[in-house]
């Protein structure tokens, strides 16, 4: 599904999410002189690309998705892992090394994926070591395993942004669609979360991360007011994932939660959520406009806890559609070998390839 915004607003909201990136970047200014030129040359480097979108390129990833762990304490009725057979583990603090000192000039990195980022036992030294390498950290979580001792080790490291999911205000219904999950320890755990980030000044942005369902399409104004009730100054919308591979595998009632059809109630709810995020003064973001293109091939690299490199974090199939093994295989024979010059090469002329049917990127 596509939605059009009114151009100055999306804009602006482009902006904001831009800001956001530069004013939460503490590792990049403590990093040295000479690691700041690494990344600063790499961007460069992509931009070059940009308008070409060569098939063999010389610049490394600029940012990266690197899963710690497909281990998960729940159970969503549209995670569609199992169905894929994805498979389930956890990557070791070694191995995070190595991928991190292959793609040694990241600007930035999301330590997420399939599973539950608090599960790894060696998360936190993960995040300092990407710290030390000057890196920009966005990290995502259920927020069910937000404990006392897991929310002091997050004000003792830099992270630019952590999102927390939450697809309902309701409780019964964000319930049936979390299984095994808890609203009620939800709530409580975020709200302790934004109150010891105030205590101690840190500067991490906490965003409420929401799916819109069919079913939920009138709660959208309503997640404004949770998140200014629990502390929350930016929420970000998605819409539930149309890609074919993912549909196919949906039930039926996952199926009719499907927001196809939805675009005029959504854009009205979204105008009154506009609204209250303006008084709250919340950042609101729902960026699913038309695209002109997908540039993570270019641009960024999906690895999971084993190593295996996908163009995105929405491919998952990694013996069907995997690009190589980062810890097994040399950087440059995975990102320019002939898996993914077949990709870039349908990409930059707007062909979807099997993996990509049904994303609003391509």
């Amino acid at each position: 599904m596509t939605l059009k915004y009114n151009l100055l607003n999306y804009k602006l909201m482009r902006m904001r999410k831009y800001y956001d990136v530069l004013r939460t970047n503490e590792p990049f200014m403590k990093t040295s002189l000479i690691q700041k030129y690494k990344i600063i040359n790499n961007i460069i480097k992509f931009f070059n690309t940009i308008n070409t979108k060569p098939l063999i390129i010389n610049n490394k990833p600029v940012t990266a998705q690197i899963e710690p762990t497909s281990n998960c304490n729940l159970r969503c009725t549209f995670c569609a892992r199992e169905h894929m057979g994805v498979p389930i583990g956890t990557m070791s603090f070694e191995n995070f090394k190595k991928v991190l000192d292959a793609l040694d000039c990241l600007y930035k990195i999301n330590i997420s994926g399939q599973g539950e980022l608090f599960m790894n036992p060696e998360l936190f030294d993960m995040i300092k070591y990407a710290n030390s390498k000057g890196i920009l950290i966005h990290i995502s979580s259920n927020g069910t395993l937000l404990s006392d001792r897991v929310i002091d080790n997050l004000c003792e490291v830099d992270i630019g942004e952590i999102g927390i999911s939450v697809d309902s205000v309701n409780k019964e219904r964000y319930e049936k669609v979390r299984v095994n999950s808890n609203f009620d320890l939800l709530m409580r755990n975020i709200k302790k979360l934004t109150t010891r980030f105030k205590e101690r000044e840190v500067k991490t942005i906490v965003t409420m991360a929401s799916i819109i369902f069919k079913e939920s399409v009138h709660e959208v104004p309503e997640f404004i007011e949770l998140a200014n009730e629990v502390g929350i100054k930016k929420v970000a919308f998605q819409t539930l994932q149309t890609k074919e591979n993912f549909v196919s595998y949906y039930g039926d009632e996952m199926k009719g939660n499907l927001v196809n059809n939805e675009i005029f109630a959504i854009k009205n709810y979204m105008k009154k959520a506009i609204e209250l995020a303006k008084k709250y003064n919340i950042t609101l973001i729902f960026d699913e406009e038309e695209s002109p293109g997908c540039l993570w091939p270019w641009r960024g690299i999906y690895v999971t806890w084993n190593g295996d490199v996908t163009p995105c974090c929405k491919i998952l199939e990694t013996p069907k559609f995997g690009m190589g093994n980062i810890i097994k295989q040399d950087f440059w024979e995975v990102w320019n070998g002939e898996k993914y010059q077949r990709i870039r090469d349908a990409l930059r002329n707007r062909i979807a390839m099997p993996s990509c049917k049904g994303c609003n990127r391509v």
